[in-house]
């Protein structure tokens, strides 16, 4: 995580968990946006300069392959992060 700041590569990113994770769990995932700059809400620009904007999700019922579990929510998801 500290290098992902320290390089100023992005801005915004987006971590999403399956709540059942064995292989990373949600409470790993929400250190790392943690780390990254978790945003206090989902529309949250307020961040300083250089500073990444991390928003974070769990989806209930998942394991590791959320994309491949919860297709449509992770798509919807996705799409409403990128737009």
């Amino acid at each position: 995580a500290t290098r992902i700041r320290e390089s100023q590569s992005i801005e915004q990113c987006k971590i999403v968990v399956g709540s059942d994770d064995k292989m990373s769990s949600p409470e790993q995932a929400h250190r790392l946006a943690s780390l990254l700059g978790l945003s206090t809400g989902p529309n949250s620009l307020e961040h300083e300069e250089h500073e990444i904007l991390c928003s974070f999700k769990i989806i209930e019922g998942c394991g590791h392959a959320v994309p491949m579990e919860e297709m449509r929510l992770w798509r919807e998801d996705l799409l409403s992060f990128l737009n």
